[in-house]
């Protein structure tokens, strides 16, 4: 597990209190999963820790300057893209009632023309100092199943 990337201050996984990393091969292709990853709105359908999504001036799918407001892990969660490049890398900044993070997709070509599909998080703030081995945990948990939701609602072609 290495962490993907230059992270921003104060998010290096390396000081942060909270380092969660998953990741997930499969055959899918990143022009596949990319569109599924980047429509923001359509995540409580078939990921159960997002609802109530709402992207600032409207529209469904996620852009380089977005900022959009969720509920994940129980807290309503304002975030920022910090990262955007199609077919490659998703990343925002995000901020709660004492949490702040930063959420990294790296979607990487695999030599049989799939993908590995690696999502990291680094959390920061009290509940990460006061929680951080459960805090890990749970989003490494949590990510996983948002991995796994993420091929199969690809595989059905992004209904």
């Amino acid at each position: 597990m290495n962490p993907t990337g230059n992270w921003p201050a104060p998010y290096a996984p390396s000081t942060g209190r909270v380092y969660a990393y998953n990741e997930l091969r499969t055959h899918l292709s990143a022009e596949q999963l990319w569109p599924v990853l980047i429509d923001a709105a359509a995540w409580p359908r078939w990921y159960r820790n997002a609802s109530n999504v709402s992207i600032d001036g409207g529209g469904q799918q996620l852009a380089g300057t977005s900022t959009f407001t969720w509920t994940t892990f129980g807290l309503r969660v304002a975030s920022t893209v910090r990262e955007f490049a199609p077919y490659s890398r998703l990343a925002w900044e995000g901020a709660a009632p004492g949490s702040s993070g930063y959420h990294r997709w790296d979607l990487q070509p695999t030599a049989d023309g799939g993908t590995l599909i690696v999502t990291e998080e680094v959390q920061t703030g009290f509940i990460a100092r006061l929680l951080g081995p459960m805090v890990k945990r749970s989003i490494e948990k949590q990510h996983q199943h948002w991995l796994e939701a993420l091929i199969r609602t690809a595989e059905a072609g992004h209904a």
